[in-house]
C-alpha cells in the first residue's frame, strides 16, 4: 500500500541494520531521546536508510522532567521537560532540526511524559509549545499522548494544533476491538503498537483486524511501528499481508 510505512521502534536484537531496510520502510530512531547524535553515528543512518524511512524520537528535555539512564546525556535542568520553553530544549531543537535534514527524516516523535494528563493547563502548554516553540522541524510533527487522554479526543485535539497524533490500537476496553479507531478525521495517523506484553508474535486474529485498521483509512497516510516484544515478526507479518492483500485486489 503506497500510503503506508511500516516498522519497529528500534532495530530489534541480531537484525543488521542493512537487513533491516531491505524488508521494512519505517524506523522510530531512539538513539537522540536520551543524548545528541554522534556525527559518525548520523552520517551511518543517512547512508543506510533510504529518504523518508526514519522517526527520530524527540529529545527528552522537550518531553520529560526526568532523565533516561544513559551515559552521555544532553544538558538538562530543572525547567525543561513537560513541552516547557527551555534554554537546553531549544538547544536540542536545532539539533533535531539539523539531524532531520541529514537524514532526510519523515517524522519527529514527541512522546509524552507519563500521566500527562488532558487537563486545561496541559493542553495550554501542547499549544505553546507546537505553534511557539517546535512549530516547525523540518518533517511531520507526531505526538504521543499518555493513556490518559481519550484516543478520539486526542485526535482531535491533534489535528487542531496541525499534528500526527499517535495511538496503539491494540488497547481497547473488553468486548471492544481495532475497529474502534475506525474513522477518526485525520490527515494523517501514527499507530504505535506495543503488544501489550506478550512475548509471543501477534495471532491471525489480532493481525487481520490491523490489516483491516490500516486499510479502512484508504487514502489517508497511515505509519505503523512496533513496539512490541516480537516487533520484527509482528512488523514483517503484517507488511506481508497487507501486501497480499494488496495484490489480490489488483
Amino acid at each position: 500500500m503506497a500510503n503506508v510505512r511500516i516498522g519497529t521502534v528500534d532495530i530489534p536484537e541480531r537484525v543488521e541494520r542493512e537487513r533491516y531496510f531491505k524488508e521494512l520502510s519505517y524506523l522510530e530512531l531512539s538513539a537522540m531521546f536520551a543524548g545528541p547524535f554522534k556525527q559518525s553515528s548520523l552520517a551511518q543512518w543517512a547512508e543506510l536508510a533510504p529518504p523518508g524511512s526514519i522517526g527520530l524520537a524527540a529529545p527528552f528535555v522537550l518531553t520529560h522532567r526526568t532523565p533516561p539512564k544513559s551515559t552521555k546525556l544532553w544538558p538538562h535542568d530543572a525547567r525543561v521537560g513537560d513541552f516547557r520553553d527551555s534554554v537546553f530544549g531549544r538547544q536540542a531543537l536545532t539539533h533535531v532540526v539539523e539531524s532531520v535534514k541529514k537524514l532526510s527524516a519523515a517524522c519527529v516523535v514527541f512522546r509524552s511524559p507519563p500521566v500527562f494528563a488532558p487537563s486545561a493547563a496541559n493542553r495550554d502548554q501542547l499549544r505553546r509549545f507546537f505553534s511557539e516553540v517546535a512549530p516547525d522541524v523540518g518533517a511531520e510533527r507526531v505526538w504521543v499522548p499518555d493513556g490518559l487522554w481519550e484516543p478520539r479526543a486526542a485526535a482531535s485535539f491533534a489535528t487542531e494544533l496541525g499534528i500526527t497524533v499517535a495511538i496503539d490500537p491494540l488497547v481497547f476496553e473488553p468486548g471492544q476491538g481495532p475497529e474502534l479507531y475506525e474513522g477518526l478525521e485525520v490527515p494523517s495517523l501514527y499507530l504505535r503498537v506495543s503488544g501489550l506484553g506478550r512475548p509471543a508474535p501477534l495471532g491471525t486474529e489480532r493481525l487481520d483486524e490491523l490489516a483491516a485498521l490500516v486499510e479502512s483509512y484508504e487514502d489517508t497516510p497511515v505509519t505503523i511501528a512496533f513496539d512490541s516484544p516480537a516487533r520484527w515478526a509482528d512488523a514483517k507479518n503484517l507488511a506481508m499481508l497487507l501486501g497480499s492483500e494488496s495484490d489480490s485486489e489488483n
